[in-house]
Order: C-alpha cells, then structure tokens, then sequence
C-alpha cells in the first residue's frame, strides 16, 4: 500500500518496503528478546485506556496480552510493581 498510496511510491522514486522484525514472535518471544536486549519494560505501554498516572487498566484486551506475555515469559512486568507503589 505504501508504494500505491505515496508520492514516492507512485512516481517510483523510492520503494518502500516495510520490515516487522517482531511479527512472527509471541508475545512471551517479544518479552524474552527484549529482555534480553535490556529493554526497560517500565516505561513502555499498551494499554488501550491509561489512567491519568499512566497506569495501565489491566483489563483491556492489550493489557491481558502483555501480561500473558510476561508471564509465559517467566519475566516479572517492572510496570505493575511500578505502579502498584504509586
């Protein structure tokens, strides 16, 4: 879509191509390669309705993903103790 719905695209100057490095993992894979990587998993969110803090709902569809991941990943989520100090 990129190359039919973009100057670029459409003149043939550039061909876009979009990389997704991620989209064959699970959600636990993407838990445990950012893990790996030392990706500060506190400041990072999905949740589809925050609170005003920031501080994810934990029951929106994404939030029940990301915490499935953690867990199938044997991986704490740093977001939860972070906000269940505040």
């Amino acid at each position: 879509m990129a190359n039919l719905a973009t100057k670029a695209g459409v003149e043939g100057t550039h061909k876009l191509k979009i990389h997704a490095p991620l989209i064959k993992l699970s959600k636990a894979g993407i838990v445990k390669a950012g893990a790996a990587l030392g990706v500060d998993f506190s400041i990072t969110s999905s949740c589809y309705d925050p609170g005003a803090k920031g501080e994810p709902c934990g029951s929106c569809d994404s939030c029940l993903l990301r915490a499935k991941g953690f867990t199938e990943a044997g991986v704490q989520d740093p977001l939860l103790a972070k906000f269940a100090r505040s």
